[in-house]
C-alpha cells in the first residue's frame, strides 16, 4: 500500500506550473547566454587591434591578442555560461515557485467558486508573492458570501410568514381558492430562487428575497383579518362573492343602500338566493351585480370569486389603502388585482359603486394582459352607467 504524500514531499514539488515556469527559466538563460557572447565579443573586438607575444615549442610568436585569447575566451565563456546559467536556473526556480504556486491556489479556488462553491478561501505562505491579490479575491468572495449566508433564514422567514398568512386566512374563512391566488404567486417566486440559486453551496441569495419581503408583509397587512378587538369580521359566502362586514358596520343600512332596482332586467338567469337573513341577503345583490355586470361587459372569466370587505367609514377605508399604496386615499371604492379584492365602505356604498368596481374585477380577470387603467375605467364607468338597462 502506498503511504500518502506528507505536506513536507508535496513542497518538493517546485514545477507547478511547468509549462509557466519553463518558459520563464528560459528566457533568464536565454539572456544570460546573450550577455556572455556579447561579452566575449567585445573583448575579442576590443583586442584585434593589439599584439601580443608567446613562446611555442621554443619559438618566440608574434599574435593579435585577439586570436591569441580567442581559445581561452571560448571556454572560459562556455564555463561560465554554464555555471551561471545552472545558478540562474536554480534561483529562477525558487522565484518563480513562489509565482506560480499562488497562481495555482487561485485558479483553483477561481474554478470552485465558478462551480458555485463559495466556502473557498485562498492560502498562501509567508514568502509567496502576489498576496495582495490573494487578498482581493479573498475580500471579494467574503463579500459574496456573507449576505448569502444569512439568505437561508430569509427564506425560511419568507416561508413561515406565507403559511401562518395562509393558516390565519383560512381560520377567518377565507376560501382556499382565493388563498391559492393571493399566496401562490409569491410561493411561486421563492420556489423559483430556491431553485436557481441552490447552484451556490453557501445558501441562498437574499437580495432578492428581502425584495419579495415587502410583498408577503403587504399580503399580510391587507389579507390578514387582524386580531384582537381593533377589527372583526363578520363573513358570508355566495356564488361569486366572499363578503367581510366589519364588526361596527351596520348590515341593515348597507342592504337599503344597495339599490337593486331593475338590475335583473335583461337576466334570463339569476343567482340563487342563500337565506333570509340579511348578510345573505347582501350577498345575493352581490351576485346579482356581478351576473348583471357579467352580461353588459359580455365577459365571463372562468372561476373567479370576488372578495369584498365592507367598512363602517371612510376611515377604515383610507387605512387599508394606506397600508396598500402607502399614499393618501381619494377614492371612495377600489378594487386591487392581487388580493382580488374589493374595498368599500357603508359610508358610501351603491350598487352603481359596486357595479364599477366589480367590472374592474371582471376586466382583470378576463384579459390575459390587463388593459391600461384608462380603457378600464371607461369599462368600468359603461358598466355602472348602464347598471339598469
Amino acid at each position: 500500500m502506498n503511504k500518502p504524500t506528507s505536506a513536507k514531499n508535496r513542497r518538493r514539488n517546485y514545477f507547478i506550473k511547468k509549462k509557466f515556469q519553463a518558459k520563464f527559466i528560459l528566457k533568464f538563460c536565454l539572456l544570460i547566454i546573450l550577455a556572455c557572447i556579447v561579452m566575449g565579443g567585445l573583448v575579442y573586438f576590443l583586442s584585434t587591434k593589439t599584439t601580443t607575444t608567446s613562446f611555442e615549442n621554443l619559438r618566440l610568436i608574434v599574435k593579435s591578442t585577439s586570436d591569441f585569447i580567442l581559445p581561452t575566451l571560448i571556454l572560459g565563456s562556455l564555463i561560465a555560461t554554464a555555471l551561471v546559467s545552472l545558478a540562474c536556473i536554480i534561483v529562477v526556480l525558487f522565484i518563480s515557485h513562489r509565482i506560480a504556486g499562488p497562481l495555482y491556489r487561485l485558479e483553483k479556488s477561481l474554478i470552485e467558486i465558478g462551480k458555485g462553491n463559495l466556502a473557498v478561501d485562498v492560502r498562501l505562505r509567508k514568502a509567496d508573492e502576489i498576496k495582495a491579490l490573494a487578498a482581493s479575491v479573498n475580500n471579494m468572495i467574503r463579500n459574496l458570501r456573507d449576505p448569502l449566508s444569512s439568505s437561508q433564514e430569509k427564506i425560511l422567514e419568507l416561508e413561515n410568514d406565507t403559511a401562518r398568512i395562509k393558516a390565519e386566512l383560512a381560520q377567518k374563512g377565507m376560501a382556499k381558492h382565493d388563498i391559492d391566488q393571493i399566496l401562490n404567486p409569491t410561493l411561486q417566486k421563492i420556489q423559483r430562487i430556491k431553485h436557481i440559486l441552490s447552484y451556490f453551496k453557501v445558501s441562498l441569495m437574499a437580495i432578492l428575497l428581502l425584495c419579495l419581503l415587502p410583498v408577503v408583509n403587504a399580503y399580510a397587512q391587507v389579507t390578514d383579518v387582524p386580531a384582537s378587538s381593533e377589527q372583526e369580521w363578520i363573513i358570508t359566502k355566495s356564488h361569486f362573492c366572499t363578503l367581510y362586514f366589519g364588526c361596527n358596520v351596520n348590515i341593515e343600512a348597507v342592504n337599503k343602500k344597495i339599490d337593486t332596482y331593475r338590475v335583473d332586467y335583461g337576466l334570463t338567469v339569476k343567482p340563487p338566493r342563500l337565506g333570509k337573513d340579511v348578510k345573505d341577503i347582501v350577498a345575493y345583490k352581490f351576485d346579482l351585480i356581478f351576473l348583471k355586470v357579467q352580461e353588459l361587459l359580455d365577459m365571463r372569466p372562468k372561476d373567479i370569486h370576488l372578495n369584498a370587505k365592507i367598512y363602517r367609514d371612510k376611515n377604515g377605508l383610507d387605512r387599508v389603502y394606506v397600508q396598500i399604496f402607502n399614499e393618501e386615499n381619494k377614492f371612495i371604492a377600489f378594487y386591487v388585482f392581487k388580493l382580488n379584492t374589493l374595498f368599500v365602505s357603508e359610508w358610501k356604498i351603491s350598487a352603481n359603486i359596486l357595479a364599477h368596481e366589480i367590472a374592474h374585477c371582471i376586466v382583470d380577470h378576463y384579459f390575459s394582459v390587463i388593459p391600461p387603467k384608462k380603457i378600464a375605467e371607461m369599462i368600468a364607468q359603461y358598466a355602472d352607467l348602464h347598471l339598469r338597462d
